[in-house]
């Protein structure tokens, strides 16, 4: 499942808790400190909310964001995944302890300029 899945996923949950609360997407907006048409965005997947976001949305709905989380799908690796995951993993253990440390480093700095990138699309 790719990541523009799961925040679509996230954000239907989110829609289907508003209205089970009969709150329409101003009042929730409102409740959460953020401005209506930013839930409608979250809602429809268009926009990826951070963590601090999601609490927030959680808490005017009045649940926990594991209750807003609870049905998303979650991610599952497919062979071609593994495969690559696999090899990054034979090429990375043969090396000493300070270039492993460097290159988790490096692999941080990476995974986050991808997530920061992808929350700006």
């Amino acid at each position: 499942m790719e990541n523009g899945e799961i925040f679509k996923d996230i954000g239907k949950r989110i829609r289907q808790i508003r209205l089970q609360r009969d709150l329409t997407q101003e009042e929730l907006g409102e409740r959460a400190n953020l401005h209506y048409s930013y839930i409608g965005q979250v809602e429809r997947g268009d926009k990826i909310p951070s963590l601090k976001t999601l609490s927030k949305i959680a808490k005017a709905l009045n649940v926990s964001l594991d209750y807003v989380l609870e049905d998303v799908k979650t991610y599952e690796a497919r062979p071609d995944t593994e495969a690559a995951i696999n090899e990054l993993v034979t090429m990375i253990k043969t090396r000493p302890a300070h270039q492993i440390k460097m290159l988790v480093s490096v692999c941080r700095t990476i995974i986050e300029e991808l997530d920061s990138w992808e929350r700006s699309i």
